[in-house]
C-alpha cells in the first residue's frame, strides 16, 4: 500500500503495526539527508574494530552469496568494483550522531524498542537477497534508487540457503514491487519476506525495532534481583505436606514458587529494571554505567542564565533513555542502562522528555515550579541527558 503521508498514531497501531507493510512517498524531507553519514564516512566506520559491519556480494546467476564481516582493510573497498555489492554498518546513530536526527521522523514509534539505525551503501545490483526479519523495520531511502518486493503476508516457508553466513531464502519473494527514491519510507512488519535490489548507487537507512524473547527477560531480571538486598528471598519449603515426600513436587509447592515469582514481577523493582534494561546500549555491560557526568558541571543559576540569553536545551536523538511508571505512579528514568536519581526531577519534566526534544525558558515557565524544574534540568544537563547547542546559534528551533 502506497501512502502520501504517515497514518496518524492511532491508525498506525490499529491497522499497520505488526500487520501490514506500507510505503510513504516523501516521508523524510530530502534536505535532512545533508547532515547524515555519507558513503566515505560509512566505509571509515567499517574499518573500526568495535563497529559491526558486513560486505555482501550479490550472487550471480546460479552462483553463491558471499558475506564478509568487518573490520575491513581500506584496500578491500577499492577491490569491490562498481556492481553487485553492499556495505552494511550497524548502530550508526551512536557513531554518527547527526544521523540520529532521522529518529525525529519516528516519534510515533515505540522508541524504547529501538534496536539501531543500520545504514547500507550499495552499488548497482547490490542486494542481501530475499529474507525475513524478526523485528519491525522502516527502510528509509537516502541517495539513489532501489527496487523492493515485499510479501503480502508473513512468510510461512522460511527455508534458507544452506552453508551461508547470511540468511537468504531459497525462494523468491511473492508480493508487491515498488521503486523508492530519496525520502521514501517502507514499513515492513516482522516475518514479512522482502528483497531489495539497487538500481543505481544507493544508501538505505534501516530503523529497526526489536523486542526481547521472554527467556531473555527472565534471565536479565533474575540477574537484577540477584544484585538487590531485598526481594530475592530463598524458597524455604513453606506449606509442604505429606504429598511432597520423596521426589514429587506437589501442586502446592508449585503454587508457592509461582506465587513468589509473580510477587517479584509485580514489585516496583520491576519497573526500575525495565527502564534500565530497555535503555541499555547494545554494547554496554549489564551493570549499566552509561551516564556521562560532565567534567565541568553547571549550577542552576548558570543554566538559567544561558536559557535567559536565548539558548535552548536539547535531548539528542542518539541518547538512549527509557521512562517507566510503577504501580504507585512513580517515574523511573534511565539512561544507557543506568537509572537517574529522579528525586530532584519533577514529573512534568520527565513527561516533557518523553514528548519533546527542545526545552526553552518559556517551556520551563509553562511547566510549573521554576525552582524545582531548574534543579531537575541542571541535573540532567550535568549528566549529559540534555545539551546546549554549540554551533553558535542562539535561537530556539522546535
Amino acid at each position: 500500500m502506497i501512502l502520501d503521508k504517515f497514518p496518524d498514531t492511532d491508525e498506525f497501531y490499529k491497522t499497520y503495526w505488526g500487520r501490514k507493510p506500507f510505503v510513504v512517498r516523501g516521508g523524510v524531507d530530502p534536505a535532512l539527508f545533508d547532515g547524515f553519514i555519507d558513503g566515505d564516512m560509512l566505509a571509515g566506520l567499517a574499518l573500526e574494530e568495535d563497529v559491526k559491519s558486513r560486505i555482501v556480494l550479490t550472487a550471480p546467476e546460479g552462483g553463491k552469496w558471499v558475506c564478509e564481516h568487518g573490520p575491513f582493510e581500506e584496500a578491500r573497498f577499492g577491490a569491490l568494483g562498481e556492481k553487485n555489492w553492499s556495505l552494511l554498518v550497524q548502530n550508526v546513530e551512536q557513531y554518527h550522531t547527526d544521523t540520529a536526527g532521522l529518529l525525529r521522523a519516528f516519534n510515533f514509534s515505540p522508541r524504547w524498542l529501538l534496536d539501531d539505525i543500520m545504514v547500507s551503501y550499495s552499488a548497482t545490483g547490490g542486494s542481501v537477497g530475499p529474507h525475513t526479519d524478526s523485528y519491525h523495520v522502516f527502510l528509509v531511502q537516502g541517495m539513489g534508487r532501489r527496487s523492493w518486493t515485499v510479501g503480502h503476508i508473513p512468510a510461512v516457508n522460511k527455508d534458507c540457503i544452506e552453508g551461508l553466513d547470511l540468511k537468504v531464502l531459497k525462494s523468491s519473494v511473492e508480493g508487491d514491487s515498488v521503486e523508492v527514491s530519496m525520502g521514501d519510507i517502507i514499513y515492513i512488519p516482522p516475518h514479512f519476506a522482502h528483497e531489495g535490489v539497487t538500481l543505481d548507487t544507493a544508501m538505505t537507512f534501516s530503523v529497526g525495532f526489536l523486542g526481547p524473547k521472554m527467556s531473555e527477560l527472565f534471565v536479565e531480571y533474575g540477574h537484577y534481583l540477584e544484585q538487590l538486598d531485598t526481594g530475592n528471598e530463598r524458597y524455604a519449603g513453606q506449606g509442604l505436606d505429606a504429598r511432597s515426600a520423596g521426589f514429587a513436587i506437589a501442586p502446592q509447592a508449585q503454587k508457592t514458587m509461582r506465587g513468589g515469582m509473580m510477587d517479584a514481577l509485580h514489585a516496583d523493582d520491576f519497573a526500575v529494571w525495565m527502564a534500565a534494561y530497555f535503555s541499555a546500549s547494545a554494547d554496554s555491560d549489564s551493570d549499566g554505567d552509561g551516564i556521562d557526568q560532565r567534567e565541568e558541571p553547571l549550577s542552576p543559576s548558570q543554566v538559567f542564565a544561558r536559557l535567559q540569553a536565548g539558548e535552548c536545551l536539547h535531548r539528542p536523538e542518539h541518547v538512549k533513555l527509557c521512562i517507566t511508571t510503577s504501580q504507585a505512579g512513580a517515574f523511573t528514568l534511565a539512561v544507557y542502562g543506568a537509572p537517574v536519581d529522579t528525586a530532584a526531577v519533577p514529573d512534568t519534566l520527565i513527561e516533557w522528555l518523553n514528548q519533546n526534544a527542545v526545552l526553552s525558558l518559556s517551556d520551563i515557565e509553562a511547566l510549573g515550579d521554576q525552582s524545582a524544574l531548574m534543579a531537575g534540568v541542571t541535573q540532567l544537563y550535568n549528566q549529559s541527558v540534555l545539551f546546549f547547542e554549540h554551533d553558535g546559534r542562539t535561537d530556539c528551533v522546535t
